[in-house]
């Protein structure tokens, strides 16, 4: 006879076993194409899966029997003793940039995350998965004129960066009474290369100098979180869910390998003029961040919330290399479901229907034309629909979110994106026992 000990290790060996297969296709990422990713450790995942992200990013608040939610892990509490969840999402993007005059598209997609959900006892519940810390993607460049040349001959200086790193995370829930308290334990991990070249346009043998760096960052980092669900009216279903979570600054270890060289159109061929590789276990950090959220449930049928958090980026210093600077990122989400009909007969009365908005400053500083530092404000808008599958408990979550980058100064690059996100959430019936009529 399979016991319950039995079923949850082989649930547990097969959910991280399914995770780890995740890491090679976000290393090879193809999700990102911004400018402003040239900078810091890219551009800021969030910890969210599908259904957080239609209700603009949810997570110190947000208590859902049917959503992942590894923003809290006090959250896991909420899954039912007799489910095994399984959630995984791929996405895909449009963003429209804009300088002046000058204008770019591009339409790129990638697996997102992947996590997994499941009870060890009636006040216990474990968490694991990968979400994507943060993401480089850009390619960019400005010709310019080739100083002490006459026949006005330019050059080009051209950027390119490309890479992830990745959130791979355990974590255990546990309830007494009204009361949740939640650990995460995440090692962080990947590596991303940025590229610096000069192309001269003037002579067939050229001589072209390249800069490429390679970081490689990897580290453990811990998370905690509480959540109270205080019942107003538990006739009528009615409750307030207050939820907060921290972690502490920890440091990562890193290693850069910088790499310069040199190609000759002509040849055809690089010579390489000098690698250095340096190793530190101080200069990179995961920083230490706040968060607090607040929620409203009429029984099944509507939930509302709010949330504001903080990240202590600040302390990270200045930017090595790109003459940026980190600075303290703030964020705040607002949104909301509703659930027409659970019993009803039609899809649509038994689908979720979400929305959300959020905003957030960036948590670096870059450099601007006129030779300062400025940064960026980033607002979103999100809407989204669970529909049920045949089951009644596993879902499809569509997601839509409009994404608008506001630069502080002028002359920098604007961002608009428009995504789509398909989450499918495998919520099964795994621990209930069988009956024979």
């Amino acid at each position: 006879m399979i016991t319950r000990k039995k079923i949850i290790s082989r649930l547990v060996l097969t959910g991280l076993l399914a995770t780890l297969t995740i890491p090679c296709a976000h290393a090879q990422n193809n999700s990102e194409r911004s400018p402003y990713s040239r900078y810091g450790y890219g551009r800021l995942g969030e910890r969210m899966t599908a259904g957080a992200r239609a209700m603009g990013g949810l997570g110190a608040g947000l208590r859902d029997p049917n959503i992942v939610s590894p923003a809290n892990p006090a959250s896991y509490t909420a899954v039912d003793s007799l489910t095994f969840i399984m959630d995984l999402a791929v996405s895909l993007r449009g963003s429209y940039l804009s300088e002046g005059s000058k204008k770019d598209s591009r339409v790129l997609g990638n697996l997102d995350y992947a996590t997994i959900l499941f009870p060890v006892s009636k006040h216990l519940a474990i968490s694991a998965g990968i979400m994507p810390f943060s993401t480089v993607g850009y390619r960019f460049g400005n010709t310019e004129k080739l100083q002490g040349d006459n026949s006005g001959s330019l050059y080009q200086r051209a950027y390119s960066g490309e890479g992830s790193y990745n959130d791979l995370y355990l974590g255990v829930g546990g309830r007494i009474g009204n009361f949740s308290l939640g650990v995460n334990a995440s090692y962080l991990f990947g590596y991303t290369t940025r590229q610096h070249q000069v192309i001269y346009s003037s002579g067939s043998n050229a001589i072209n100098p390249v800069d490429r760096s390679q970081l490689h960052l990897k580290g453990f980092r811990f998370d905690f979180g509480a959540q109270y669900e205080w019942m107003l009216d538990a006739k009528r279903g009615k409750s307030l869910v207050f939820g907060a979570t921290f972690a502490p600054e920890m440091g990562l270890r890193s290693e850069s390998v910088l790499l310069q060289y040199q190609y000759n159109t002509q040849t055809g061929r690089s010579t390489l003029l000098r690698a250095d590789t340096l190793s530190s276990g101080a200069q990179h950090i995961s920083p230490m961040s706040l968060s607090g959220g607040l929620t409203y449930r009429y029984k099944d049928v509507f939930m509302v919330g709010a949330d504001v958090s903080y990240m202590k980026w600040g302390s990270a210093g200045d930017n090595a290399g790109t003459g940026a600077r980190f600075t303290d990122r703030y964020r705040i989400a607002v949104g909301g479901e509703w659930l027409p009909n659970y019993r009803g007969r039609s899809i649509f009365s038994r689908s979720y229907y979400r929305f959300g908005l959020n905003g957030s400053n960036s948590y670096v500083k870059v450099p601007t034309p006129d030779g300062t530092l400025a940064g960026y404000t980033q607002y979103g808008a999100s809407l989204g629909i669970g529909i049920p599958l045949v089951d009644r408990r596993s879902l499809v979550s569509l997601t839509i979110d409009y994404s608008y980058l506001h630069p502080q100064a002028s002359g920098m690059v604007k961002e608009h994106s428009l995504g789509l996100t398909v989450g499918v959430t495998f919520n099964e019936g795994w621990f209930r026992k069988a009956r024979i009529n």
